[in-house]
């Protein structure tokens, strides 16, 4: 049988679950299945049948709107305190690779750190004062190039502008984009692509302005319509000539007129 098309025509909304008898060995009221996040998760207790799983579906637009409201009516777990590793340091005159990935951007050093295990420059990220999270950066092309510490943190924060945020994938463009145009806020998203966390945050904004690398453009016009979609916000799509954090004059200027 095809367990997708039966699980869709049961039109469960986010957070609801149902319990009837199995499609599969006709066993009574031994089915279950629930939509969690999209994620349907579906499994028959019945000991002889073997149906059981989880596959992802799109949700609709009403019920990514319906789950934001319900997110932002209900208190948000406390998200637990990062503990730094013995080998994450404050940086020191003995750590060249990190002095000269800073020079070479121009980026701020206030609360920067240094893995002395993986030579990575180290980005921590704050949550109401707590640090809950950090990226660091490999500076000897370790793999991954970006690595998380805990995983806590959704999205990077640089500016405190309440009225425009760019939206970039990476932690240095976001840094870069502050320098520049101080009078907006800049979001890196961590990774490729856009979540409900991200989609709440940048709720709070009068205007967005997406700007994601060149060779990405087709991404970039696909969060500008996601995020107009979700958020009802006026969103912008930056069409850049090169990554943001190469402080290309063109960039900046366009940047500068759109915010």
């Amino acid at each position: 049988m095809n367990i997708r098309a039966y699980l869709d025509t049961l039109d469960l909304s986010d957070g609801q679950s149902l319990r009837k008898d199995c499609p599969s060995c006709r066993a009574k009221n031994t089915f279950t299945v629930s939509n969690d996040g999209g994620s349907m998760v579906y499994n028959c207790y019945k000991l002889n049948c073997t149906l059981s799983g989880a596959y992802h579906r799109n949700m609709t637009a009403q019920e990514i709107q319906l789950r934001l409201v319900k997110q932002k009516l209900s208190k948000p777990p406390e998200i637990e305190t990062m503990v730094i590793p013995e080998y994450v340091v404050q940086p020191t005159d003995e750590h060249p690779l990190l002095h000269k990935y800073i020079s070479d951007w121009d980026i701020p050093t206030d609360n920067l750190m240094y893995d002395v295990k993986d030579s990575r420059i180290v980005f921590p990220i704050y949550h109401t004062g707590r640090l809950i999270d950090a990226n660091g950066r490999s500076l000897t092309g370790k793999q991954p190039k970006w690595l998380r510490y805990t995983g806590n943190a959704h999205y990077y924060m640089t500016g405190k502008a309440k009225d425009v945020i760019l939206v970039v994938e990476d932690i240095v463009s976001a840094m870069v984009a502050h320098q520049m145009v101080p009078s907006l806020s800049a979001m890196a998203i961590l990774g490729t692509s856009l979540t409900l966390k991200h989609i709440a945050k940048l709720g709070e904004y009068n205007r967005i302005v997406v700007a994601l690398d060149p060779d990405a453009s087709h991404k970039t016009l696909a969060f500008k319509r996601e995020i107009e979609l979700w958020t009802n916000v006026e969103t912008i799509a930056l069409r850049l000539d090169d990554d943001i954090k190469y402080r290309l004059a063109s960039d900046i200027e366009n940047l500068k007129e759109v915010t």
